[in-house]
C-alpha cells in the first residue's frame, strides 16, 4: 500500500522518492540489510510520509510561498510575450541602423578612392573635387551611424539584462528553497526514520552475506630415522684410530725390524 499519493505534488513526490532511494542505498551499505529488508523499509517510509514530511514542514512552507509568489507575478507572462518576438517596427529600425554604417562606409571609400585617383591626372577633372567631398560626407555618415548603432546595442543589452535579472531572481529563490527543503527532509525526516527501523529488522535480514575466508596453517613434522631393528634411531659413532710406535733392535740382531 502506498499512502504517499496525495500528500505532495508530483514534482515534490519525485524529490521524496529520489531522496529515499539515496538514503536506502546508504542504509544497505552500512547495515548489511538484504533486498527484502530494503523494500520493507521503502514501504514503511512511504506509509509514514506525513510524519516524515512534518520534520521539514517549515522549509516546505517557505518553498510553497515562494512558488505562489512567483506564479502571481504580473510580469511573468508579459516577459515571456515580450521575449517571444519583438515588434516589426523595432526590427526595421534595428536593421536600418545596422546597414547604414556599412553602406555609407563602402560608398565613402569608393568615392574617396575615385576622387583622389582623378586628382592625380593633369589637368585634374572637374568631378574629382565633388567626388572627394561626397566621399567624406559618406564617411561622416558611416561614423555617426556606427556610434548610434553601438549606443543602441548597449541600451538594448542593458534593458534585457535588467529584465532577465528581475525575472531570474524569484526563480533562484525557489531553487534555493527547494534545496533547503530536500536537505531538511533527508536530515530530519528520512535518515532518522531509517536508522530507527533498520535496528528493528530481523537478524537474518541484517546479516552480512559476504563469505569469510579462513586459512589454516600447514602442519609440518620432522623426518624420523630409525635403526635396522626399528627400536631407536641410529647415531653415527666415531672412534679414534689406534697407532703403535716402531720397534728397533740392535745391529747384532740383524738390523732394525719395523713391525
Amino acid at each position: 500500500m502506498n499512502s504517499a499519493d496525495g500528500f505532495l505534488p508530483p514534482e515534490d513526490q519525485a524529490d521524496f522518492e529520489q531522496i529515499l532511494d539515496e538514503a536506502l542505498r546508504t542504509a544497505r551499505l552500512t547495515s548489511g540489510a538484504d533486498a527484502a529488508g530494503i523494500e520493507e523499509l521503502r514501504e514503511l517510509a512511504r506509509d509514514a510520509l506525513p510524519d516524515i514530511a512534518s520534520a521539514a514542514s517549515a522549509e516546505y512552507e517557505r518553498l510553497t510561498a515562494l512558488r505562489l509568489r512567483l506564479a502571481e507575478r504580473p510580469d511573468a507572462g508579459a516577459g515571456l510575450t515580450e521575449r517571444a518576438g519583438p515588434p516589426s517596427g523595432v526590427g526595421v529600425v534595428t536593421v536600418f541602423f545596422a546597414l547604414v554604417p556599412v553602406l555609407a562606409g563602402i560608398a565613402g571609400v569608393v568615392f574617396l578612392l575615385l576622387g583622389y585617383l582623378l586628382g592625380v591626372a593633369d589637368p585634374e577633372p572637374a568631378m574629382a573635387e565633388p567626388m572627394r567631398t561626397v566621399g567624406w560626407v559618406f564617411a561622416l555618415v558611416a561614423a555617426v551611424g556606427l556610434l548610434i548603432a553601438a549606443a543602441g546595442l548597449v541600451i538594448v543589452a542593458a534593458r534585457n539584462g535588467a529584465t532577465s535579472i528581475r525575472a531570474s531572481a524569484p526563480a533562484d529563490h525557489v531553487a534555493r528553497a527547494r534545496d533547503e527543503w530536500r536537505r531538511a527532509l533527508h536530515d530530519n525526516g528520512i535518515a532518522p526514520f531509517l536508522r530507527q527501523h533498520v535496528a528493528a529488522l530481523p537478524q537474518h535480514q541484517q546479516q552480512d552475506r559476504t563469505p569469510r575466508l579462513r586459512f589454516s596453517s600447514p602442519h609440518f613434522s620432522s623426518p624420523e630415522f630409525s635403526s635396522r631393528g626399528g627400536d631407536a634411531p641410529a647415531r653415527p659413532r666415531y672412534g679414534t684410530p689406534d697407532f703403535s710406535g716402531p720397534t728397533y733392535t740392535s745391529p747384532a740382531d740383524g738390523g732394525a725390524d719395523l713391525e
